[in-house]
C-alpha cells in the first residue's frame, strides 16, 4: 500500500503543472483595443501631424496617434489604447485632437480588450482659414489721373526702357524709321519742348541722333 507522503507528492506535482498556465495567464497584459476612423472640424478635414489621444474617462491616456490624410489609427499611426493591468473592460473611452474634446460617431465608445473599432472623430470648433492676400495696385490714382482712374487700374505698360520711351517721337512703342524722320524734320531747331529734343538739351542735333540710334529697335 502506498504512503501518504508518496500520494500527496503526486497529487502536489500534477495541482503545480495544471496550475502554471493559469499563473503565467494571470500575470500576461490584457489585450489592447484598436481604433481608427476620420477625423474633422466643422469646416474641414483636419491637417496632417495633430494629436489623437485616447483616453479613459477618469483622464488617463491610454493609446495616442496622429492625424494624417484626415483620419487617424491608419498605419503607420495605429493607435492600440493598452489595459495592461486589465482594468478597462466596459470603461468608457474619450478621444482628444490636439486637446480639444473630440465628438465621437459612435456617440459612446467603451473599451473592449482584444477589440478593433472604427470611431469617426469631429472636433466641435473651426480650422483657422488663412485669409486671402489683397492683391496691391500697381498704378493708380483716386480720379483724374493721366494714367489710372479710381482704384485698382493698371496703366498700360511700354516694352520699351525708360531712355527708349525718351526717343520715341510718336510713340508707338517702337524706335525706327518714323523716329527718324521727325528727327529730320526738327533737324537744328531750338524750339522749348521740341518732340525731337530728346536728350532735352533745348536743340536737335547729333546727339539726339546717337541716341535714337543706341535705341533703335528695327
Amino acid at each position: 500500500m502506498k504512503s501518504v507522503g508518496n500520494i500527496f507528492t503526486k497529487f502536489t506535482a500534477i495541482f503545480g503543472i495544471l496550475l502554471l498556465p493559469v499563473l503565467v495567464f494571470a500575470q500576461s497584459p490584457s489585450l489592447p483595443h484598436q481604433f481608427f476612423g476620420s477625423v474633422n472640424y466643422t469646416n474641414g478635414a483636419a491637417p496632417n501631424g495633430l494629436s489623437v489621444e485616447a483616453r479613459i474617462i477618469n483622464g488617463s491616456v491610454v493609446g495616442s496617434s496622429v492625424t494624417a490624410g484626415g483620419n487617424y489609427g491608419y498605419n503607420p499611426n495605429l493607435l492600440f489604447a493598452l489595459d495592461n493591468d486589465g482594468a478597462f473592460a466596459g470603461e468608457t473611452v474619450e478621444f482628444y485632437v490636439d486637446g480639444v474634446k473630440a465628438n465621437t460617431s459612435p456617440e459612446t465608445v467603451v473599451f473592449v480588450n482584444g477589440n478593433s473599432s472604427q470611431v469617426n472623430l469631429t472636433v466641435p470648433v473651426s480650422l483657422p482659414t488663412t485669409p486671402s492676400p489683397t492683391p496691391t495696385p500697381t498704378t493708380g490714382g483716386g480720379g483724374g489721373g493721366s494714367t489710372g482712374g479710381g482704384g485698382g487700374v493698371i496703366a498700360p505698360t511700354s516694352p520699351l526702357s525708360a531712355a527708349a520711351q525718351k526717343v520715341d517721337a510718336n510713340k508707338d512703342n517702337k524706335i525706327d524709321v518714323l523716329d527718324f524722320n521727325t528727327l529730320m524734320v526738327n533737324w537744328g531747331k531750338t524750339t522749348s519742348n521740341n518732340v525731337a529734343d530728346f536728350n532735352g538739351d533745348g536743340k536737335v542735333d547729333v546727339f539726339d541722333f546717337n541716341l535714337l540710334m543706341i535705341n533703335w529697335t528695327l
